[in-house]
């Protein structure tokens, strides 16, 4: 009798198990959204809050109320089968709310007989979005306009920093990410370390002149710029070159040694190479010009480099060269016909050297081909 009456209490409670009615369950894969940094004339951010059915009754959300009247929520309105996936679209509107934020939305289902409620949160910082500034790019790295490859520092502090920036702009259609590889030691680069899509940025090339006592002349210095996606694939490279023209810090002279400095003059401070022949059958065909150096001080004058940034323009190698007081160099400029094929030669020669008046001098380049 005993064994029957248990047998009938335990059937009874499956029975009362298997009879129960089935039940909702609201499961998003997540509950909070990070928007990161925004701009606040960018338009409506808006996130997707994807949640499934993990119950063995059909989901409703009967209401998603906001917290704020700057978030929209937008919902799945057709009942979730069990097992099946639906969606909640948070839109935020950042208009007029620069700063950061931490808004919600509450979701009502119909579990636990239609009092079930979750939270979905969104956080972000608003910024004021840059203005676009006049600027031209020349070329493109990695889908970011670059207004300039090569940043020439005209007038050089070597007690002090030195800044050069160039603009830049994200044409991607999203976010992009940056890095810089072999930057020299004396150089410091200061940039964002990503750019949102369509949004305008400026690199800054810094120069800590205090680090350049071994340098002396018109020199060139590069770093690698790249640029990458939010994956981390490369999507374009390039080398900023810094060209600088390297001076002694002439603030160390006393009066005295200011009077007795060296003193250049230039005679010839323009070139003009007109119609630039081709030699016999092609070989051949260069042009020359000269232009005269002379210490007019009382010391002797150290000619730092004599340069130009035009690679056609050829002239020997005046690094470290000594011209005593009272006596002249001449020099000489080449150019090859040849190599004006493509383009004329409109540039300068730069000559660097330690006369405090004028440690920076230019001669003016010009050269055309016969045609």
């Amino acid at each position: 009798m005993r064994i029957l009456v248990a047998f009938l209490v335990v059937s009874c409670m499956a029975f009362a198990r298997d009879g129960e009615p089935g039940v909702p369950v609201f499961t998003p894969e997540k509950t909070s959204h990070d928007f990161g940094t925004i701009g606040e004339s960018d338009g409506y951010a808006e996130h997707i809050f994807k949640f499934k059915n993990t119950g063995d009754e059909p989901l409703t959300i009967a209401q998603v109320q906001a917290s704020c009247g700057c978030t929209k929520p937008e919902w799945t309105q057709t009942p979730v089968e069990p097992g099946q996936e639906g969606v909640i679209i948070i839109t935020f509107n950042p208009r007029g709310r620069i700063g950061n934020f931490n808004k919600s939305a509450t979701v009502y289902t119909n579990e636990d007989g239609g009092f079930k409620r979750h939270k979905l949160t969104i956080t972000g910082n608003v910024v004021e979005k840059p203005s676009d500034p006049f600027a031209t790019y020349i070329d493109t790295v990695g889908g970011v306009g670059i207004e300039a490859k090569d940043l020439t520092y005209k007038n050089f502090n070597p007690a002090g920093t030195n800044r050069k920036a160039m603009y830049i702009k994200n044409y991607n259609a999203e976010t992009v990410y940056f890095s810089w590889e072999d930057v020299p030691g004396h150089i410091a680069v200061t940039g964002p370390e990503s750019l949102k899509a369509d949004w305008p940025g400026e690199i800054a090339v810094v120069i800590d002149g205090t680090k350049t006592a071994e340098k002396r002349g018109r020199m060139k210095d590069s770093f690698k710029w790249t640029v990458k996606n939010q994956e981390g694939e490369i999507l374009g490279s390039e080398n900023i070159t810094a060209i600088v023209n390297y001076t002694d810090d002439f603030k160390q002279l006393s009066p005295l040694q200011s009077v007795n400095a060296p003193h250049l003059e230039i005679k010839n401070s323009q070139l003009l190479f007109e119609n630039v022949k081709n030699g016999f059958l092609g070989f051949g065909g260069t042009a020359s010009r000269e232009f005269v150096l002379t210490n007019a001080g009382k010391s002797d004058l150290t000619l730092h480099s004599v340069s130009s940034d035009d690679d056609r323009v050829y002239l020997p190698g005046l690094g470290g060269k000594i011209i005593k007081a009272g006596e002249s160099l001449t020099v000489k400029a080449t150019v090859k016909a040849k190599e004006l094929l493509d383009s004329n030669i409109d540039n300068d020669i730069y000559v660097v050297c330690d006369d405090p008046r004028g440690p920076v001098r230019m001669i003016k380049v010009t050269a055309t081909r016969v045609k």
